[in-house]
């Protein structure tokens, strides 16, 4: 673990870009070069820096597509033939089998999950919040990459900093939506209170995952909650409206990413926390 960056789960490792601290999945980095953004510094460290996204990754920061993101189960597939705008639409999960392209979400306590398979043939970027979760919305890119013709047994997935079961309190109206998926999802939820309950996205997207045909063992979870560390993530929980957001970000590519620039980049609109 790089010096002064706090704990995170086996199968994740600090890495730093220009003074930047980026977290990485080491089975994923094998096959896709990718990011998770702490929490920024600069003049805007609210804001995504794109540029130095795109840079990291070998691009522009045009080049890193997003979506306005809905909370919903929404997968919008990037093919060469998409437009070249940086917005590609309203969705929660982007895939593409390109490799002049990266993927990327937002977040700022929902759940970001990024996904490339062995074959190096397709990468996604997922966005899951606790409506996304109940729509399934990781079980869908899944699907989406099947319809490509990539097997889903190839697939190795990581699930990024998020808020974590320490600190994710819901009402019973959100744990009913959820125990109308079907059998074994009160699983996900611990008692905590009258009418409340402690929620574990991670485990709740790991299980979808596994569902879909990911390996568990293909499966990483870096067990970093954002709400507990505001000094490291933003927390949409913690700190209101006015939390920045971090960015997950990935490329088909194995070419070595290039150094972090140090350039700020410009927000989209969008429910992305």
């Amino acid at each position: 673990m790089a010096e002064g960056m706090p704990a995170v789960a086996p199968g994740f490792e600090w890495r730093t870009a220009a003074g930047r601290r980026v977290l990485v999945s080491t089975a994923l980095a094998a096959i896709a070069p990718h990011v998770f953004t702490s929490r920024g510094a600069g003049p805007d460290p609210a804001q995504p820096d794109y540029d130095g996204i795109g840079a990291h990754l070998g691009l522009a920061a045009r080049d890193v597509l997003r979506a306005r993101q809905v909370h919903g189960r929404v997968v919008i597939v990037a093919s060469a033939d998409t437009e070249r705008e940086s917005v590609v639409g309203d969705a929660d999960a982007i895939v593409t089998t390109g490799d002049d392209r990266a993927v990327s979400v937002r977040i700022a306590d929902c759940v970001p999950i990024l996904i490339a398979d062995r074959g190096q043939r397709v990468v996604a970027a997922v966005h899951a919040g606790w409506r996304g979760t109940a729509a399934g919305i990781a079980g869908a890119a899944v699907e989406a990459i099947q319809r490509i013709g990539v097997p889903a047994s190839d697939i190795v997935a990581a699930i990024g900093p998020s808020i974590g079961p320490c600190c994710y309190q819901v009402d019973a109206a959100v744990r009913d939506q959820f125990l109308a998926m079907g059998p074994g999802v009160d699983e996900w939820f611990t008692a905590d209170g009258a009418d409340r309950w402690r929620l574990d996205l991670w485990k709740a997207n790991r299980t979808q995952l596994e569902a879909a045909g990911v390996p568990a063992s293909a499966i990483g979870v870096a067990q970093a909650c954002t709400a507990h560390d505001v000094s490291t993530w933003h927390s949409f929980r913690k700190e209101g409206t006015g939390a920045g957001r971090m960015v997950a970000a990935i490329r088909r590519s194995t070419s070595k990413p290039s150094a972090w620039r140090e350039r700020r980049g410009t927000p989209i609109a969008g429910n992305d926390y």
